[in-house]
């Protein structure tokens, strides 16, 4: 071949490649439908036909310990479609006082209440009805794989084990599920997604258990950067339930991050608050004002997730949110410690561990923040905002090579970073 024409070829191809890398993920002609042609999903019809039902039941019969029960039941499901905290709470009430006037002997109603209060991140007491249930005896299967959840969520990793182990001759969903978090929380991914694809495959006819695996799947895929991965599973579970919002969420955040195209994201971000009563949307819309650099527009968004993620009925939900925001664009290192403080007593993890450690040097008490990191973070397993933290804190003490690790280690779940967090780490590594 002449060498003149190879060359040409080679420009070709390498010019193709660049192309095509360049591509967008995110299908906006899909996302432009779901936003612009929105109607209720046959999950929204279901929960909503559901809930009309078991509340025409109890308007019948008040006293039907079954009927308020499932209209319980009904109102946490449709929390967790529109994130209305106004249903948890009353879910919560009504299970309260069934829990109440069968003095607490019904396992059933015990794992509901310690399931409400784990969404809420009140997991000690959460861990408190568990063991309720567990001393009755009864169900002790399902009782014990919530019981993994509270030792999980507490830092208590030795029990958490324990109960996993005792699980294990079962095939079924809930098993597989906390499986996937234990291998996550190990470092191990791949079998992470392996452990997360048995559940959705052990999911049965249920489509909400099913698209909660694969959702949780896709965030892994984040975890590592295989966005492409990420965002095929949230499409797919888009189209067959377009109220789920984690999904498109997803979708929005591989829009800004990848793509990025903070246009596309923020449309996507403002539907979601159309829809969804949570503060994750004022959150991501921080993060849409830190690509496009503008600090007057982070600073009211960040004000706007504050003033409204700070409210009592979230419980601890957004400490860790609150936590980033008044160590970076709001300066308030003395709220952030104050945080910090309240969830170690609600929870001792290497994690908020880490929150503390990183308050504390926010504060200016560095002794006391490496005391905390030498006896309860060092060495343990991280996510990558607390690495991250965790090496801006050892840089800024002049612990240098301590510093490069964290930098690695939390760049290997890059896309897990705000914008701002990821051009910071870029320029350290």
């Amino acid at each position: 071949m002449n060498p003149f024409i190879r060359i040409i070829l080679f420009v070709l191809v390498i010019a193709s490649s660049c192309k095509n890398s360049s591509k967008p993920i995110v299908d906006k002609a899909f996302t432009d439908s779901l936003i612009y042609h929105s109607q209720l999903s046959e999950t929204e019809k279901l929960a909503s036909g559901d809930l009309d039902f078991w509340k025409n039941r109890l308007d019948s019969a008040p006293g039907s310990y079954t009927a308020l029960s499932r209209y319980a039941g009904a109102l946490s499901q449709r929390f967790h479609l529109y994130g209305d905290m106004a249903d948890l709470l009353a879910a919560d009430s009504a299970l309260s006082l069934i829990n109440l006037q069968n003095k607490e002997a019904e396992t059933g109603i015990l794992r509901s209440l310690a399931s409400l209060n784990i969404t809420r991140h009140r997991f000690k007491k959460a861990d408190n009805f568990v063991q309720k249930a567990l001393a009755i005896g009864s169900e002790k299967y399902a009782s014990t794989l919530l019981y993994f959840d509270t030792q999980f969520e507490l830092g208590s990793y030795i029990p958490a084990s324990q109960a996993l182990h005792s699980c294990a001759v079962s095939n079924e969903y809930g098993y597989f599920f906390r499986v996937s978090k234990w291998k996550h929380l190990q470092g191990e991914t791949d079998s992470a997604v392996f452990y997360m694809q048995k559940a959705a495959d052990w999911s049965g006819t249920s489509l909400v258990l099913k698209q909660t695996a694969l959702s949780n799947m896709a965030d892994l895929f984040m975890h590592e950067g295989e966005l492409k991965k990420a965002n095929d599973l949230f499409v797919a579970n888009l189209k067959q339930n377009a109220a789920d919002y984690h999904s498109l969420q997803g979708l929005g955040r591989i829009a800004l991050m990848k793509d990025n195209d903070p246009a596309q994201a923020e449309k996507i971000f403002r539907f979601i608050a159309s829809k969804n009563h949570l503060p994750d949307a004022l959150f991501n819309f921080e993060w849409v004002a830190e690509q496009k650099g503008d600090s007057m527009l982070q600073k009211q968004y960040a004000n706007d997730f504050v003033n409204k993620a700070s409210d009592s009925v979230y419980g601890g939900m957004y400490n860790k949110y609150l936590i980033e925001l008044f160590t970076s664009i709001l300066q308030s290192p003395q709220k952030a410690l104050a945080i910090a403080e309240k969830e170690i007593s609600n929870r001792a993890t290497p994690q908020t561990y880490a929150w503390l450690a990183w308050t504390l040097h926010k504060a200016g008490n560095d002794p006391k923040a490496m005391e905390v990191y030498k006896a309860n973070v060092s060495g343990k397993p991280l996510e990558a905002l607390e690495l991250y933290w965790m090496g801006k804190m050892m840089k800024e003490l002049g612990k240098n090579y301590n510093s490069g690790e964290f930098f690695k280690a939390a760049n290997k779940n890059f896309y897990d970073l705000s914008p701002a967090k990821q051009k910071d780490l870029k320029a350290l590594l």
